[in-house]
């Protein structure tokens, strides 16, 4: 889709929305809404929810003006997932301005089709607004981050499943001693913004679950050792300081070629448990860009790698929510991210473009249902 007419539906979306958009003042009403949604009789969740996990799907703000795609959703999925949606961008476009409309929005659909929602990304160093640098110093920056954590979580206080207080904050190749990001929050309060982030986000919301989310920690590869190895000195030098974090988030956006060592991520996930914490597979999807163009074939990659990687995750204890970065083919962020050298649209989620269940939609559910 192109940047202009992704724009105009998001327009669309807002004017939908009508007055969700506001400022900080005033939180929406209403509880978590954990009724079974009607139809769902045979999707992924049925399958999830047998085994004792919570599943849903990701989708973004033009998907809510998607009819056939959200009833997909309330078949498939046990959750509301917000896919592009939440940042300081968007969210606080001004140093005193907020933007909830998509979000209300998606939160007013949740409910509707009785749908738990899952919150987003409270601190990240991508998307940010262009007012930041200009704005917030070495001074101020704790008050910012307050300030935002407090309005955002505030609006939907008791109302969403989980939050992210920090996402992407370790990237080994920025050559730190701590395997930290080189990002505006690092340089602003230094590596303590972590701590500050899950402090503020507990204190907004006692009832929250708070995760650490990051990417790149799954593949048998020396990156991803490294990403292991810093990612769990994080979560220990947290957990030491008595910081309120009760998850790790493992966002899981991998390759149909990548190598899964089920021994090495299995000792990994032992001891992130070790540590109290509860393991969330928070973004999975399968990327298929370098696989053969055949389709029977490349939706045979895709689900194997879907089955092997789930198998291997799920039977870890600590495993206890999956949520797939998408649904349908016809909206997945891989198209740009990740397209095809042949110009052939990505084959990478559990439904294509038309809504139909795919290899990879079996894959998921028997790896759920443990078969």
């Amino acid at each position: 889709m192109g940047r202009r007419a992704f724009m105009c539906q998001l327009a669309a979306l807002a004017a939908v929305a009508g007055t969700a958009a506001s400022s900080s003042g005033g939180a929406l009403t209403g509880s978590v809404n954990t009724m079974t949604p009607s139809g769902t009789n045979d999707g992924m969740v049925v399958s999830a929810r047998a085994r004792g996990l919570v599943f849903g799907c990701g989708i973004n703000g033009p998907g809510l003006l998607d009819s056939a795609l959200l009833a997909a959703h309330v078949q498939e999925s046990g959750m509301c997932v917000p896919i592009g949606q939440g940042a300081w961008a968007q969210t606080h476009p001004g140093p005193t301005t907020w933007d909830f409309a998509v979000l209300d929005r998606m939160w007013e659909w949740a409910q509707s089709a009785g749908l738990p929602m899952r919150g987003t990304h409270l601190v990240w160093h991508s998307n940010m607004p262009a007012w930041f640098a200009s704005n917030v110093t070495p001074a101020n920056a704790t008050q910012c981050m307050r300030d935002h954590i407090f309005a955002f979580m505030g609006r939907y206080k008791g109302q969403f499943h989980s939050w992210n207080p920090v996402n992407e904050a370790v990237f080994s190749a920025d050559a730190r001693p701590d395997g930290l990001r080189h990002t505006p929050w690092l340089q602003l309060l230094g590596p303590q913004y972590i701590a500050q982030a899950f402090t503020f986000a507990a204190q907004a919301d006692p009832s929250a679950t708070l995760v650490y989310n990051e990417f790149g920690i799954e593949e048998d590869s020396t990156a991803a050792a490294r990403k292991r190895h810093f990612t769990l000195q994080l979560l220990q030098n947290l957990k030491q300081q008595g910081v309120p974090i009760h998850a790790l988030g493992m966002q899981s956006h991998i390759a149909s070629n990548s190598v899964i060592n089920a021994t090495k991520l299995t000792a990994f996930m032992n001891a992130v448990a070790a540590l109290g914490l509860k393991i969330f597979i928070t973004e999975l999807d399968v990327k298929d860009q370098t696989l053969a163009s055949d389709l029977a074939l490349r939706d045979a990659a895709v689900a194997e790698q879907y089955h092997s990687f789930l198998t291997t995750v799920l039977a870890h204890p600590a495993v206890n929510t999956v949520i797939i970065w998408g649904l349908s083919d016809r909206r997945t962020w891989l198209s740009g991210q990740a397209p095809r050298n042949d110009g052939l649209p990505v084959r990478v989620l559990p439904l294509d473009d038309q809504l139909q269940r795919k290899p990879a939609w079996t894959a998921i559910t028997n790896a759920l249902s443990r078969r």
